[in-house]
């Protein structure tokens, strides 16, 4: 393993402003340095985070390009030699991370406008987690590259960007967690969250303390979103972009947009790196695509809260694999004949029912927002640093509000 701070100064001689900074933002990488170098350049010039790194790549970066950015004692890096699997990298980084908030995000990934004086707000008034986005991106990015199956190169260097307000809306979390689990496979809806999304250190430590990890499953993001909903006293959406999430040719979003994100369970390296020791539960169809992972990760940690209220809603999960996956209807008729042990015919039924109005909207509100209601489009940038500076000047400041959207309440009695 490769520590590397940017000052060469261990951590016990850091000034205490780099000891416990306002904000960590945390990207888990591997094998994308490319992308990482141009994402951890536009971080140190946009924000005055500290900028965490936990780097699974076969090789570590040299260290003239750490050098190069100059960064005193902001940057933490350490390379892990040693084969992980993406739970075990975004754990190892939230260790690393010492600030009084931290945002995970991809190593294609990266922050927005205004994102400090939002966690300067939220320390204010004790708000432990902050959702940028619910159902819709509010900001997105396809780096160059990037093909889709409908579209071919249409995405390619562009940004997308849907209205937003810079509204305070207070989040109901147990209704975050039913509503998530209720459309598997469908995102992390109103859920809190560490990818993606701010949480404080206090939300995240009482996290471990309670499970032992904050990352889990195969998917760290819908995993950790369900404990973390699930343990935040105040959480809200501020409707502001102040995440971009982006998608490069080989990362998991510009497969989906080349429809290229599905393929046999173990034959995918994210899968591989587990091990033997990956215990499949029988009731998510096994294989691979971005529905049964998610699904798997959920339920794992749904299982965590002890309330058998909680649970997947299997028969959409099953409706929605035979809609979408073709190639793997035996998967998921093998994993409904087992749930189908413990659930009744009736419950498949009207699962399934339900399960496609809820599907059938679903694909409704996803043509209505490509054709109906498009997002803006921002072309011509070759990388996520003009994606960055074209939505700063997009945006304009965050102003914190005087009041919660549909409240009456003042901010400061959130």
């Amino acid at each position: 393993m490769t520590n590397w701070l940017a000052s060469g100064l261990p951590r016990s001689d850091l000034g205490q402003d780099m000891v416990n900074p306002l904000l960590s933002v945390v990207i888990p990488s591997c094998n994308r340095q490319k992308y990482l170098v141009s994402i951890m350049e536009t971080l140190l010039r946009e924000t005055e985070a500290q900028l965490v790194v936990s780097d699974n790549s076969d090789q570590p970066l040299e260290q003239d390009v750490l050098q190069s950015f100059q960064a005193g004692e902001r940057i933490i890096y350490v390379h892990h030699a040693e084969r992980l699997s993406v739970v075990d990298n975004f754990e190892r980084a939230a260790r690393l991370a010492t600030g009084e908030y931290m945002i995970f995000i991809g190593d294609d990934d990266c922050v927005g406008p205004d994102i400090e004086e939002i966690v300067r707000w939220a320390r204010r008034q004790g708000v432990d987690a902050v959702v940028s986005y619910t159902d819709r991106f509010i900001a997105n990015y396809f780096w160059p590259g990037v093909v889709s199956k409908y579209f071919g190169d249409g995405y390619a260097g562009r940004m997308f960007v849907t209205p937003f307000t810079g509204k305070v809306v207070p989040l109901d979390t147990r209704k975050a967690i039913t509503d998530a689990a209720n459309r598997p496979g469908s995102g992390l809806g109103k859920m809190a969250r560490a990818y993606h999304g701010l949480v404080s250190r206090d939300l995240v430590e009482r996290v471990i303390k309670k499970h032992g990890r904050l990352f889990g499953g195969v998917s760290p993001d819908i995993y950790s979103a369900t404990l973390l909903t699930n343990e935040s006293r105040k959480a809200c959406v501020v409707d502001y972009p102040f995440v971009i999430p982006g998608a490069s040719p080989s990362s998991t979003a510009g497969e989906g947009a080349a429809r290229q994100d599905t393929d046999g369970l173990k034959k995918r390296e994210h899968i591989a790196r587990f091990g033997d020791g990956l215990q499949w539960d029988p009731r998510i169809p096994e294989f691979y695509s971005p529905v049964s992972v998610w699904s798997y990760s959920h339920q794992q940690a749904l299982d965590l809260l002890g309330d058998h209220d909680l649970t997947v809603n299997f028969p959409r999960l099953y409706l929605k694999c035979l809609l979408q996956y073709r190639d793997h209807h035996a998967e998921v008729k093998a994993a409904c004949r087992y749930w189908r042990q413990s659930g009744s015919l009736s419950r498949l039924l009207i699962g399934g029912m339900t399960g496609f109005l809820g599907e059938l909207h679903a694909q409704i509100r996803r043509v209505w927002f490509r054709f109906v209601t498009p997002p803006a489009t921002v072309e011509g940038l070759e990388s996520m640093d003009a994606a960055v500076r074209a939505l700063k000047e997009r945006a304009g400041p965050w102003v914190a509000p005087d009041r919660i959207s549909g409240s009456a309440m003042d901010a400061s009695s959130l």
